[in-house]
């Protein structure tokens, strides 16, 4: 999964203030895809220790219960694998109870299975991953065979059994020199019934450091304009994820300015809930999870001053540590 975080609102209000909670939900048996690419891997965020589903839920409850709450959202592994479920069923229905924007992402591959429960759970946005107008390309990008054709039939199910309660959206990863991959995909998208396309430029995690988008940025640019022009032709929108502002494309060319960039609002601080409890804020998403990774407890520590204080870094992480996180010292339940 490319996707670092996904806005469920269609508009922003940029006065915001608030956090984002975004989540990778566990399976034992890891994501029923293989993408090179994959950002979970790269980070190391699942181990074999988990929270169960009720944490996540509890997760937000506690969260919300400081702070105000922009959007939910579950990154990956793959959300609708059988033992994703629970925790996917926890995060999206506390935060619909909550009255809270949630969206999630997926690759699609079982969403034709899970459209009565998604139907019931209403997220207000899901992204589905298509990395290719091709099935043999989108196929060996993702490492399964049959993986685009299960999922174009599950979009043109989804866009007839989740509209209008849920608005649907087709998220692709962009890689370096491959933008002919997704030329077609905007003629595609207009066939399947999606008129929202999301492009990612391929991101990288870093060891010691933020990582962030990969390839040389001015035929990035040069990649989204073209994008751009066939997406408009075909009556799709486009959009570039560009989370934290990395790609800097409102100085680079005048032209680049038409173009939508999808960025955190100023004042809403994202974060990101791994399965063993690890936390990671801010664009130190785009770091590999250590044992110095702040985790948080459940019955331990309230989420919402957990967050706190990794937001305001009120209190030094300790050097000792618990299995794969190390406590942050907040106020206990």
């Amino acid at each position: 999964m490319a996707t670092v975080g996904l806005h469920p609102q269609p508009e922003i209000d940029v006065e915001f203030h608030g956090q984002f909670l975004t989540f990778i939900v566990p399976a034992a048996d890891g994501c029923n895809l293989s993408c090179s690419f994959c950002l979970i891997r790269q980070r190391g965020e699942v181990t074999g220790k988990y929270l169960r589903p009720e944490d996540f839920a509890r997760f937000v409850r506690e969260a919300a219960e400081r702070s105000p709450i922009f959007a939910v959202s579950i990154q990956g592994h793959e959300p609708l694998l059988p033992a994703s479920l629970p925790y996917t069923q926890a995060v999206l229905a506390t935060g619909r109870f909550l009255g809270l924007p949630t969206a999630m992402v997926t690759n699609g591959v079982l969403l034709a299975d899970t459209l009565d429960l998604l139907a019931a759970l209403a997220p207000s946005k899901i992204a589905i991953s298509l990395d290719a107008a091709v099935a043999d390309d989108h196929d060996r990008i993702r490492g399964m065979p049959g993986a685009w054709a299960a999922t174009v039939v599950g979009i043109r199910q989804a866009v007839k059994v989740l509209r209008p309660q849920t608005r649907l959206a087709v998220s692709s990863v962009l890689l370096p020199g491959r933008r002919y991959l997704l030329e077609g995909m905007p003629a595609r998208l207009r066939e399947i019934g999606i008129d929202r396309w999301i492009i990612n430029p391929l991101l990288r995690v870093g060891r010691e450091q933020v990582g962030g988008p990969v390839g040389d940025r001015a035929r990035l640019f040069g990649d989204f304009l073209i994008l751009q022009e066939v997406a408009n032709r075909a009556g799709v929108r486009l959009t570039v994820d560009d989370e934290f502002g990395h790609l800097g494309h409102d100085t680079a060319r005048p032209e680049l300015r038409s173009l939508d960039v999808r960025t955190l609002p100023p004042n809403v601080k994202i974060f990101r809930l791994a399965p063993g409890g690890q936390c990671s804020i801010g664009d130190g998403i785009l770091r590999q999870v250590t044992l110095d990774t702040p985790c948080w407890r459940p019955g331990v520590s309230h989420a919402g001053d957990f967050l706190e204080s990794l937001s305001q870094s009120l209190v030094p992480l300790t050097s000792a540590h618990a299995g794969h996180c190390t406590d942050v010292p907040v106020m206990t339940v």
